[in-house]
């Protein structure tokens, strides 16, 4: 069995008719949990369905279109994970940190909303593991995320991967909940630690 902290991925380049594809690198190998995951860019089916998938859900349609405008400018990639065409997780990787005391300092690219639908399966680190190969391939050398103070299953499942505590002041991640109409409902303020990698 393959240990999915140890599986490389890297993005593979298809035809145009095709879209790129994050596979693990050895042919043939799955997780641990004997099935292949596919990580690739969203779609605009994909986003779609994702915001069809969540009627009544305002916020949660809102940030993925965010997601999907800001891969349409060119900063960020917002990456899927599925198996067996099932989506089973989702992340944004940022070409640069929204932070600005970050870009002044390590400027790394950023993970960001990283949510594994289906917990345990090694998911949310396929995703972490995506997200490094494509900064790599971007020349970027940091990789780095924020984690809410009280989200210790997720510090741990960043620190098993490799991040360290930032030597810098915590970040407060501001942002929005927004209705359909686009009128802001509720607007957050949390604070977090940030996390670096090298890569």
């Amino acid at each position: 069995m393959v240990d999915p902290c140890s599986t490389s991925y890297r993005l593979v380049e298809c035809p145009p008719a095709d879209r790129p594809r994050l596979n693990p690198l050895r042919a043939g190998a799955g997780t641990s949990y004997g099935r292949v995951m596919e990580i690739a860019p969203a779609t605009r089916a994909d986003v779609d369905q994702l915001i069809e998938s969540l009627t009544g859900a305002s916020a949660a349609q809102h940030h993925v279109r965010g997601r999907w405008q800001t891969q349409e400018s060119g900063d960020g990639v917002y990456l899927l994970a599925r198996r067996a065409g099932a989506l089973v997780g989702q992340t944004m990787l940022l070409r640069q940190s929204k932070y600005a005391e970050l870009r002044a300092a390590e400027d790394p690219a950023e993970i960001n909303g990283l949510d594994a639908f289906v917990r345990n399966e090694g998911v949310g680190t396929a995703l972490v593991r995506a997200a490094e190969a494509l900064a790599g391939d971007w020349g970027r050398a940091w990789i780095g995320l924020g984690v809410g103070l009280e989200n210790d299953g997720a510090r741990r499942l960043y620190e098993r991967l490799g991040y360290q505590l930032w030597s810098g002041a915590r970040v407060v991640d501001r942002w929005t909940e927004q209705a359909a109409d686009g009128s802001v409902v509720r607007s957050h303020a949390d604070e977090c630690d940030y996390l670096l990698k090298s890569l």
